[in-house]
């Protein structure tokens, strides 16, 4: 039996583990799709494997004590556990329904309302343009938008067709606070992306071209009547590299979450009988010591 919470020790640091990564690593998505569901199902998750880690410790010393008090305290944080567990499952289940019908324009939301003036949102764009080598939300227009109904930031609209059709991919910088900060200053000097929007280089630790990427006066991100392309500016938008990312994390979670759970209810039906058998065990000495022979035996030592 001691095996056994060994190994629900090892599951309480695989949750934790997988928990913090998912955390520290991915949740940032959550703050640039604006749902909260993804980064709560990573915290509990986390939450889950601190208190398995602490209850198997509870379990051990029950088992090694033989004292059913604390494996009925172990059984019932067990439950406790698996419940969360499978909640954490579930919540992620329908992050990846929500995920498919409000992302995109949660996602709109957030560059145009957040990006240069909310330093949290902006570091985790910046972070998935940067990771997944794309920029803004699509590279053509998702369907249509109240928020394209207002004119940019320096009160100019889009000018012809083709700028219309790019209105989710780097036009969209033009109605943040980020191209608001840079009013003041001559249209050839403005930055039209973000750098994160701009191919780098690891091998040299810099970015290829940061000038012609976010000034290009031949083709985007400035000019979209010239189909001159720009070769140090990223085209993919993030939406779709976004998506794939985050049904992928909650693939992991729904599985880690029910596979992880049966393994639980494994552990709750084992000390279940390991409690059945400590009883029948104080049973059986007393029916020993009530035996006549025994308080014969009793009564002579007195």
């Amino acid at each position: 039996m001691e095996a056994v919470f060994l190994f629900a020790h090892g599951v309480g640091i695989t949750l934790v583990g997988i928990g913090i990564w998912t955390a520290v690593e991915k949740v940032y998505v959550s703050l640039v799709i604006g749902d909260s569901l993804f980064r709560a199902a990573s915290y509990l998750i986390i939450c889950v494997g601190a208190i398995t880690i602490i209850v198997c410790v509870v379990g051990l010393l029950g088992v090694l004590k033989e004292k059913t008090k604390w494996l009925w305290v172990y059984l019932g944080l067990l439950v406790f556990c698996c419940c969360v567990l499978i909640t954490s499952a579930i919540l992620a289940i329908v992050f990846k329904g929500e995920v498919e019908s409000v992302m995109v324009e949660n996602m709109r939301r957030s560059l145009i309302n957040k990006y240069g003036q909310d330093s949290e949102v902006t570091d985790a764009w910046d972070q998935l343009q940067s990771q997944l080598g794309c920029c803004a939300v699509s590279e053509t227009a998702i369907g249509s938008s109240v928020l394209f109904n207002y004119p940019y930031v320096d009160d100019t609209s889009p000018m012809s067709s083709k700028e219309k059709a790019r209105q989710d991919s780097w036009p969209i910088f033009k109605r943040t606070e980020f191209f608001r900060g840079q009013l003041s200053i001559a249209v050839n000097e403005r930055k039209y992306v973000p750098k994160s929007c701009c191919t780098y280089d690891s091998k040299i630790g810099d970015y290829v071209n940061l000038r012609s990427c976010q000034y290009f006066s031949l083709g985007p991100p400035t000019n979209y009547e010239m189909k001159l392309k720009n070769e140090y500016l990223y085209y993919d938008g993030c939406y779709s590299k976004a998506r794939s990312l985050m049904l992928n994390q909650s693939d992991i979670i729904v599985a880690m979450g029910f596979v992880f759970g049966i393994i639980m209810i494994a552990g709750m039906v084992l000390t279940f009988l390991v409690i059945k058998a400590l009883r029948a065990d104080e049973e059986d000495k007393l029916k020993e010591m009530r035996r006549p022979e025994n308080r014969d035996a009793s009564l002579d030592l007195l």
